[in-house]
């Protein structure tokens, strides 16, 4: 036990630092400040998003940045219900609207990078937004997100929530709607510092030419998730470009929740399949994620542990403590600079079940099995 401690106190002041450089990062704050109208496409992958895609649809029709310089593209990715029925609606009556339908990708292509691949490919605008079938976005969401493309930015990574502030939403979605804002904290403060690590599909745009430079998702065509995490550290390695974090609230974007936790369960497995991938994009990215769940899964073998033999409990307490500790310090910032003070309520019960769903998720998402939009996938695939 003696050495098991020792390796936990190890794992818990490397966090701390880690938790520390990161609120470092969030004291920095990228402006927008390029007032420039280039022309922008919105992309859009959709499978049996027929509840959603009229709302999203809705939105991006209603932007104010001007239709002439604006071209939305949504792909049909092989739908079974009525989204592609709502796109040509949609498209008959908006003219820089352009629907794609794609039946199958071809082998060794996940079907939504291949549906972005084929959207980007025949995109006219010279930046590309993109976000998810499901989600929701202002008015003045393009101009936003397009303020921050200076000459040398090529990549920007938008604020993404679960749920909007003074939604109702039952105990898990509030739960998901907490845990994703320390992410998207750690995404900022990370960004902030040089080293991006992080980006979420939900609202993300980059440079065409930066996309084409590195042959889009060709060269990850076969990871069924991270259309968002990998394509940014492609772009980070690849090419000359940076990455800025969006934090202004025009540029924000909502998504909806999972309904249940075994939905949940399985999103979250489709996100840390890709974990073990950053091992040949960014070897900094995969330490940490492997120093965060080696940590976790220490305390969750070791606490119980301690108090069953009696040994070193205090370690391992002083351990606890001080993850929640700085899990608690960067979830208040990033709930303050994300304007969801509402969700720190969450926070106890959070930290308690975290500690074994990092443990487990990290492990099903690396050698389990999931599900994504009613398609079954391997995670060693």
């Amino acid at each position: 036990m003696t050495l098991f401690a020792s390796l936990c106190i190890g794992l818990a002041l490397l966090y701390a630092m880690t938790i520390v450089l990161f609120l470092i990062g969030l004291r920095q704050k990228h402006q927008p400040v390029n007032s420039t109208q280039p022309p922008v496409t919105v992309v859009v992958a959709a499978r049996n998003e027929e509840k959603n895609l009229g709302t999203l649809l809705g939105d991006l029709c209603s932007q104010s940045w001007p239709r002439e310089r604006l071209q939305i593209i949504v792909v049909d990715d092989g739908s079974t219900d009525r989204t592609a029925e709502i796109i040509r609606a949609f498209a008959q009556k908006n003219t820089h609207i352009m629907p794609i339908t794609i039946d199958q990708a071809p082998p060794g292509f996940s079907p939504k990078k291949y549906a972005l691949q084929c959207a980007v490919e025949r995109a006219s605008g010279e930046i590309i937004l993109a976000t998810d079938a499901d989600c929701r976005v202002g008015r003045d969401w393009v101009r936003g997100m397009v303020g921050h493309f200076l000459p040398d930015v090529g990549f920007v990574i938008g604020f993404s929530q679960y749920g909007r502030r003074g939604e109702r939403q039952n105990l898990i979605e509030r739960l998901q709607a907490f845990d994703f804002i320390p992410l998207m904290g750690v995404a900022e403060g990370s960004c902030n510092l040089g080293f991006p690590l992080s980006a979420s599909g939900q609202n993300l745009a980059y440079r065409r030419d930066a996309f084409l430079a590195v042959d889009g998702y060709k060269r990850v065509a076969s990871r069924v998730s991270g259309d968002d995490v990998l394509l940014l550290q492609l772009i980070r390695k690849h090419t000359a470009y940076r990455a800025v974090f969006a934090a202004n609230p025009e540029a924000f974007a909502s998504s909806a929740p999972q309904a249940t936790l075994r939905q949940f369960i399985n999103q979250r497995k489709r996100w840390a399949s890709n974990g073990s991938f950053q091992l040949f994009l960014n070897l900094p990215f995969f330490g940490f994620l492997l120093m965060v769940h080696a940590y976790t899964s220490a305390l969750f073998v070791g606490v119980p542990l301690s108090l069953l033999l009696n040994q070193q409990v205090a370690v391992f307490l002083a351990a606890l403590a001080s993850k929640a500790f700085f899990e608690g310090l960067i979830a208040w910032i990033s709930a303050r600079r994300f304007q969801r003070q509402d969700l720190l309520i969450c926070f106890p019960l959070w930290f308690l079940l975290q500690i074994p769903y990092v443990a487990l998720v990290g492990l099903l998402g690396t050698f389990g099995n999931f599900s994504w939009k009613e398609r079954k996938h391997s995670a060693t695939l």
